[in-house]
């Protein structure tokens, strides 16, 4: 990477922790703090224990620079595993494996251990998870043992946390904005801090009805990373009008190589959930509205849509297929989310209710910082710079946009470098700083959300969750229920939805 895609990269995760109150952030300073990745024999031995661990050692990749990946000495499959991702695993600095004897612990400025034992004379966070629940501590009482109930959702959440506390530690955010995490357990399964056991054991395979997944980006990344790890059957389309950039490295989970730099998000995500789960996987570059408008899911007909794009408009947009369940992810910079409408529920908020379309004008927002005319933006924002939109751009930003357009940047990658620049840009949702733990932490949710609905209908719904904060831990956790609105689509024309959700499921008949 260039000079300036390397600030790109580097700035979404300095932006959060400026938001956080971290000062004087210099990233060569911060990338140099070295981190330690470990784990304890009877957790790696466990098949939770080795996804908390690859799940934290993608989510690390991100955000730090120097980082050490340290295993038991006992030889097995799991370390050619780690070896295997570490070796085309794209970082910040220098990811590498050593020996458990060859490290020195206290040169760290933060260890991320996988098990249960704990080490208050070090700066040390351990995680584990066990069927539901999510566990995560850096204070000084040993995490509960066992992990046995094989469960990947509460994993990743687990792992969301446990980066978050070395973040706060490599970045210096301040204890009084977000306290260490002690002695954190969460059940992704009843939504919160006090349940009643592990929750239910998933089953071997688990059937899902024709699936929309809209969003290939950071929310997305975790949803599909997840979608290897559990056992799904059936088929599912993945949609994103975008390609991934440089600046997708520091969000996005699985991207690792620069291959898929400048090519459709989508197809690029379908194609590494084929070769690694038994769904029937494809991708298309498209909107939701072009989507519905071509005629693309008309083979599909979904039934479950999973949304991981932050966008409200194409939240109100998909939500006119109605679905029998629609499970939406959101975040900030520093909190995760997830909303939901099912088909049984329809007292319940849909998403053309649930959200309210923002006041700001981004799009005047956007032209008064980068110079590009109204008429540039408001098109294809994934196209490179033409000559025409210099043209008609502020005289005072042409050179820099000329600049930009030499090294073959999009209109959208344009944005997000003036956002880099600091140039005072008030984008929408998906270009504010952003941390990839954040994204992952949505994503359990929403797979949580997904998978209680479908196989536990008789649980309790909830159309809203939300942890105000994933730095803070589960301590910012709320469940709500929003009704629907008298005046919206989904009560008004309730015969019309009906009508629709009767043709989907007697084509579904016929196809059987």
């Amino acid at each position: 990477m260039n000079a300036q895609d390397e600030t790109l990269v580097s700035s979404r995760p300095m932006g959060v922790a400026g938001e956080l109150g971290a000062k004087a952030l210099e990233p060569a300073i911060v990338f140099g703090r070295q981190v330690i990745l470990t784990g304890e024999l009877a957790s790696l031995r466990e098949q939770n224990g080795r996804w908390c661990f690859l799940d934290s050692l993608r989510l690390l990749s991100r955000v730090v620079g120097d980082l050490t990946v340290v295993l038991p000495d006992e030889r097995g499959d799991f370390h050619l595993e780690v070896d295997e991702v570490v070796a085309e695993l794209w970082s910040q600095g220098r990811v590498r494996r050593i020996g458990a004897k060859d490290c020195d612990f206290l040169g760290a400025t933060a260890i991320l251990n996988v098990g249960n034992t704990v080490r208050p004379d070090l700066p040390w966070t351990s995680i584990n998870a066990n069927g539901w629940i999510a566990r995560c501590t850096s204070g000084s009482k040993p995490l509960p043992e066992g992990s046995a109930i094989a469960n990947p959702l509460a994993c990743m959440l687990a792992a969301s946390f446990g980066v978050a506390e070395v973040f706060k530690r490599i970045y210096g955010v301040p204890p009084h904005k977000a306290a260490p995490m002690k002695d954190v357990a969460f059940s992704l399964f009843e939504l919160s801090v006090e349940f009643t056991d592990f929750g239910p054991r998933l089953p071997d395979s688990i059937s899902l009805p024709n699936t929309l997944l809209l969003g290939a980006g950071a929310i997305g990344n975790g949803i599909v990373l997840l979608s290897s790890q559990l056992p799904l059957l059936g088929r599912m389309l993945v949609l994103d009008k975008q390609v991934f950039g440089p600046e997708n490295y520091a969000t996005c989970a699985l991207l690792d190589v620069a291959d898929w730099i400048g090519k459709p998000k989508a197809k690029r995500l379908a194609g590494w959930l084929t070769t690694r789960s038994c769904l029937a996987v494809t991708g298309e570059q498209a909107t939701v509205q072009s989507a519905m408008d071509d005629g693309l899911l008309d083979g599909l007909r979904p039934d479950l849509v999973i949304n991981g794009l932050d966008d409200i408009g194409a939240r109100k947009a998909v939500q006119k297929v109605w679905p029998s369940l629609l499970v939406d992810g959101g975040i900030n910079s520093v909190g995760a989310a997830v909303r939901a409408h099912s088909m049984s529920h329809r007292h319940l908020a849909c998403m053309r209710c649930a959200f309210v379309d923002p006041v700001q004008d981004h799009i005047d927002a956007q032209s008064r910082v980068t110079g590009l005319a109204r008429a540039s933006l408001e098109g294809n924002q994934d196209r490179p710079i033409t000559d025409e939109d210099i043209a008609h751009a502020s005289s005072e930003r042409r050179e820099w946009l000329r600049a930009q357009q030499r090294q073959g940047r999009t209109v959208c990658s344009t944005m997000n470098l003036a956002q880099a620049e600091g140039l005072g840009l008030a984008l929408e949702e998906g270009f504010q700083p952003s941390v990839p733990f954040v994204a992952t932490a949505s994503a359990a949710l929403v797979m949580a959300h997904v998978l209680r609905t479908l196989l536990w209908p008789q649980m309790k719904f909830f159309s809203g969750f939300q942890f105000e904060s994933v730095f803070a831990g589960a301590d910012t956790a709320q469940r709500y229920n929003k009704l629907a609105s008298p005046g919206c689509e989904c009560t008004r024309n309730k015969v019309i939805i009906d009508t629709i959700l009767a043709r989907r499921d007697a084509a579904a008949c016929k196809a059987r």
